[in-house]
């Protein structure tokens, strides 16, 4: 159940990144969302190598900082990459 918390983490992260980054037409409101919420999960993933019991029953405090650092990551770097770039 506690990855569903996680995934909602990553869901209100990707959707403050697109707010932080609305500079982009590939990756809208709901792509940015989508793609937190799969952050967070991979965040909450990766702590589960650290503490494999703690993380996938209930809500861990290293299982909510990866899946903010990763889910940010995440949506902050596609938001980037698909950003129309000029070329001089």
């Amino acid at each position: 159940m506690a990855i569903y918390a996680y995934a909602l983490i990553g869901l209100i992260v990707g959707i403050l990144a697109r707010v932080a980054l609305p500079s982009t037409r590939l990756v809208g409101l709901w792509g940015s969302a989508l793609l937190g919420a799969a952050g967070g999960i991979i965040g909450s993933l990766i702590s589960s190598i650290f503490a494999p019991v703690e993380v996938t029953t209930r809500i861990h405090p290293l299982g909510i900082v990866l899946a903010v650092i990763v889910s940010a990551l995440v949506s902050v770097g596609v938001i980037v990459f698909t950003r129309n770039k000029r070329f001089a």
